[in-house]
């Protein structure tokens, strides 16, 4: 399959920095937490439940091996978005990634019309920057996409919905374009194939306190 790419957009450039271990942004305006960072401090229950009964030792090896396998998809999905041959996945990424980039397949062939990937976007209202992965028309509508990897299939994250939400309201305050839909596609070492297509706005007033919160958690 051939994607089809439009003229990208004029975005300013902005500099990641890390901060009190946390990444940060230089923007035009002013230094911004990164999204991921900021929902890192509204991690669900059952996660932190999950590491107390498995410890830290172990979660941390976890959470480093799922980073680095998605980090591998996340560079197939890429190139082939940017139509560029994938010659060997298995012998460049290992068997696990190019069988979840597999999975994930027939999800990105409902993706054209790509006018970013890697798009570094932020928002002065909010206060808040961060790297989309894809903006693109996804089933004929402008939308926020985001690729996931997971062990196994389960209910879609809220965090990623707010992270996604955020990229819609970031790219359309630089822009002047409205993000008519976010989607999630994720694939999973058990087999499956999700996508999950929903409408920013039934998530902004669940972002904006996220952000709040955490605001209140740093004065």
């Amino acid at each position: 399959m051939t994607f089809t790419h439009l003229t990208p957009k004029e975005i300013p450039k902005i500099s990641q920095k890390t901060v009190n271990g946390k990444r940060h942004y230089e923007t035009p305006g002013g230094e911004f937490i990164s999204i991921t960072s900021l929902l890192s401090y509204l991690t669900p229950d059952a996660i932190l439940e999950w590491r107390k009964s498995v410890g830290d030792d172990v979660a941390d090896y976890v959470m480093r091996t799922a980073a680095d396998r998605g980090s591998k998809v996340h560079n197939m999905i890429e190139s082939y978005l940017n139509n560029e041959p994938q010659n060997d996945p298995v012998r460049e990424f290992g068997v696990l990634p190019a069988g979840l980039f597999s999975i994930m397949t027939p999800g990105l062939d409902r993706i054209d019309r790509i006018q970013a990937l890697e798009q570094a976007v932020y928002s002065t209202r909010l206060g808040v920057a961060g790297r989309t992965d894809c903006i693109a028309d996804f089933d004929g509508s402008l939308s926020t996409i985001d690729f996931k990897t997971a062990r196994k299939k389960r209910e879609i994250n809220e965090n990623h919905l707010l992270q996604a939400t955020f990229y819609s309201l970031g790219w359309e305050e630089l822009t002047g374009e409205k993000i008519k839909q976010i989607v999630i596609i994720t694939g999973t070492e058990d087999g499956y194939l999700d996508v999950h297509q929903d409408d920013p706005s039934n998530h902004v007033e669940k972002l904006e306190k996220a952000i709040a919160d955490y605001r209140a958690t740093i004065t």
